[in-house]
């Protein structure tokens, strides 16, 4: 049976293979996770090791410990929709694709907004500032003339957002329907500084297209 004088110097070896375990995971919990079973695998070394505990070399990994520990809990915290308003639960809901992390991303782009009187969101043609989500409430949507019938819990102005191009129809939405906002300019540059946000972004939008095109 293997004795501590045996066990006790391999610990090095154990916290230096955990540590390189840790870089095969791109999943943060897990990448974390065996970064700090290395770290307590070098703290039980450095401990026991020799005739006094080698305070340095324990003092600089107590704190990765901490610090792994840290962002554990924010990474789940992130994962998590514990901390939604009813809203933003509802509308979570609505955008099956994206996960809590980039959905709190994609609402600090933007700001909840309830309709005072009836109100245009994009006119046909013409370049729209926002982009937008109507959660509840009436819409009405006129292209070349003609009226697409549609329920609230859908994009506006995501085509002219993704191409670049005019409106493609008028839409408008009645008095006190509720939808969420975002500038054009604030959203693009959210999604230029994540890439992770920007895929998310993309899918949303394109399934919320695909969505409109099965309907019509």
């Amino acid at each position: 049976m293997p004795t501590m004088d045996f066990i006790l110097p391999q610990l090095v070896h154990v916290g230096a293979i955990l540590y390189l375990i840790c870089f095969l995971f791109r999943d943060q919990i897990l990448l974390r996770t065996f970064a700090i079973a290395g770290d307590l695998a070098y703290v039980t070394y450095y401990f026991n090791v020799a005739d006094q505990p080698l305070w340095g070399a324990i003092f600089w990994n107590i704190p990765n410990v901490g610090i792994n520990l840290l962002m554990i809990a924010m990474i789940l915290r992130d994962r998590g929709t514990g901390n939604f308003t009813e809203n933003e639960l509802k509308l979570y809901r609505k955008l099956p694709s994206i996960d809590p992390g980039n959905f709190r991303k994609l609402l600090r782009a933007g700001r909840w907004m309830t309709a005072s009187t009836d109100t245009v969101l994009t006119r046909e043609g013409e370049m729209p500032d926002h982009i937008y989500f109507v959660l509840d409430g009436e819409v009405d949507i006129r292209k070349g003339g003609r009226k697409i019938d549609v329920d609230p819990g859908l994009f506006i102005g995501e085509i002219a957002f993704l191409t670049n191009k005019p409106a493609t129809a008028t839409v408008t939405i009645a008095r006190d329907a509720l939808y969420y906002a975002w500038p054009r300019g604030a959203l693009q540059l959210a999604r230029d500084k994540d890439n992770d946000l920007a895929g998310a972004i993309g899918t949303v939008l394109n399934m919320d297209m695909a969505g409109k095109l099965a309907r019509t």
